[in-house]
């Protein structure tokens, strides 16, 4: 079970996982019938509704033949992306017209 404070980090890698199997066009079955994994604790993952290790997210994704890097690029994309924006802001400060720009 996902720790309650940190919940959106499960369902966030959870559905970058089952964007990238479908995408490749690969149900729950065909996953399982490709590792050792079961097909319920596949979909639990996904959902974002149960935990799991480094070691099992590096076999899933070598399961699937990609980086483990493109998980997170996926699951966080708009975090990074937030994170970013609030920097701009931060070292430009606000946007505020003049007359001259009238």
């Amino acid at each position: 079970m996902p720790p309650q404070n940190q919940p959106d980090i499960y369902k966030k890698i959870g559905t970058a996982l089952k964007s990238i199997r479908t995408e490749k066009g690969l149900k729950l079955q065909d996953v399982a019938n490709m590792s050792d994994f079961h097909n319920s604790t596949i979909s639990l993952i996904e959902n974002g509704k149960q935990n799991f290790s480094m070691g099992w997210l590096v076999h899933y994704c070598n399961v699937l033949e990609i980086d483990p890097a493109e998980i997170f690029l996926r699951a966080f994309k708009e975090d990074f992306q937030a994170q970013q924006l609030n920097r701009m802001f931060e070292r430009f400060g606000p946007y505020e017209t003049t007359k001259e720009d009238e």
